[in-house]
């Protein structure tokens, strides 16, 4: 019986003391305020250099509440997830940046917000709905509920031109010809391109001192010098038999319909042996761009490294990672290490791109703005990871895509930049690297 009385009135000594732990929290806290938010005013959408879309948005009540937001997101629209709060010295999609938002309750000042809130965004169709609990940099909470339609359309890009018709040179300008479409390409007796089917091509004559073309940008001039683009007139309609200027063909099976180009900008960089071209013009609407090389053209020689073996071609989360190597090298996968070793004489290059199923597509890549983070369109740029494989202790790891030659002694570098292409022919694959650390190809079964 003792140990009983002495068993309970340990629990009552447990108990008070509880108690008086717990008691500071039970003290009443305000509800806080729900704010009815109606009318709604959408900011400028923007697009940051790693490819993210910035909402700013305004939502009032109609008692003057005023919550002002910048939401992230990947997608040209806001999806309909929950943003936690995040800053713009590191920017995440899925947040709205605390730093660039606030909230203004009638009457009083804004203040800027912190980023302990969430807010949930429904969407059907261009109807959304907002809400959740968010507190200013002062502490206060409060809640929102919002509602409105918003209409985001896709943002506007360059219609792809996926051929290169022709070019060629002149005395002081070059001829480029890009289409696209189900075009079939003819020559008249003078050996000037002319079109039947049905698509569309640009003709661009372009400056050029030495009938080479060279990267730049190029506006309508009506004198020879560098930057120069000319234009001459065709009658619409009429078969196109050669000559010279910038020109619009909408090809038909009737013949042409041909625009004058008399404004506009055409711009030219060159990575390796692969330019860009963009024609952009808002008076006619035309904005096209090439991707591709352009041999005839092409003012440097490029002397490419043979790869001709296959070591590896490895399938991973949004990308593939292939690894090729000369033909002096020889490869052997080490177990004990997870990791390819190489032996012999020549080089070897490990390759990250972008791939949505594990496979590699035809197209071209350009490196990714971002170490780590490839999209489509790009391959990765080489890194060095440290992964930390115990407490305080760290292995190296070679990330991205690496350029690596082997003549007694290993040497590394890490690509940075250039460009990646890749073609079949059949079963045939031709992978092209340029880059500022090697130029190299591969031609064969992968």
């Amino acid at each position: 019986m003792k140990h009983y009385i002495l068993y309970i009135a340990a629990g009552m000594m447990a108990l008070a003391c509880t108690k008086s732990a717990i008691d500071p929290l039970s003290a009443d806290y305000p509800k806080p305020t729900t704010y009815s938010l109606t009318q709604f005013n959408p900011g400028e959408r923007t697009k940051d250099e790693s490819g993210k879309f910035h909402f700013p948005l305004s939502i009032t009540s109609s008692a003057g509440d005023q919550l002002n937001l910048v939401l992230v997101a990947d997608t040209y629209y806001i999806p309909a997830i929950t943003f936690s709060g995040g800053t713009s010295a590191n920017v995440k999609a899925g947040n709205y940046l605390a730093d660039e938002s606030s909230f203004a309750p009638a009457g009083e000042g804004a203040k800027t917000l912190n980023t302990e809130g969430t807010l949930t965004v429904t969407k059907t169709e261009d109807h959304y709905t907002v809400s959740g609990y968010l507190w200013n940099v002062e502490g206060k909470a409060f809640r929102v509920e919002a509602a409105f339609d918003a209409v985001y359309e896709p943002e506007k890009e360059a219609q792809r031109m996926d051929m290169l018709v022709d070019a060629k040179s002149l005395e002081s300008s070059v001829l480029v010809y890009i289409g696209s479409g189900e075009i079939e390409v003819g020559a008249d007796l003078a050996g000037n391109p002319f079109f039947t089917g049905d698509g569309k091509v640009l003709m661009m004559e372009l400056f050029s001192p030495d009938g080479k073309l060279y990267p730049g940008t190029y506006t309508v001039g009506v004198e020879a010098k560098a930057g120069d683009f000319w234009t001459y007139e065709y009658a619409p309609g009429m078969l196109f038999t050669g000559g010279s200027g910038t020109n619009w063909f909408e090809v038909k099976a009737s013949g042409y319909d041909v625009t004058n180009l008399k404004s506009g900008v055409i711009t030219v960089s060159k990575t390796g042996s692969t330019y860009e071209i963009e024609y952009k013009d808002e008076e006619s609407e035309i904005w096209v761009a090439y991707t591709g090389p352009i041999e005839a053209l092409d003012y440097e020689i490029i002397e490419y490294v043979a790869l001709s073996k296959v070591v590896e071609v490895a399938p991973g989360e949004g990308t593939v990672t292939l690894r090729l190597a000369s033909e002096g090298i020889e490869a052997t996968y080490n177990e004990m290490m997870y990791a390819w070793t190489y032996s012999g004489t020549g080089n070897y290059v490990t390759l990250e791109i972008y791939s949505a199923d594990g496979k590699l597509a035809a197209g071209s890549y350009k490196a990714c703005a971002i170490p780590g983070l490839v999209g489509a369109g790009e391959f990765g740029t080489g890194f060095q990871y440290n992964y930390e494989y115990a407490p305080g202790m760290y292995w190296p790891l070679d990330m991205g895509s690496v350029w690596f030659a082997l003549d007694g002694v290993e040497t590394k570098t890490y690509i940075p930049d250039g460009m990646v292409s890749v073609s079949y022919e059949g079963d045939v694959c031709t992978i092209t690297l340029e880059s500022s650390v090697a130029n190299a190809k591969f031609v064969g079964n992968l």
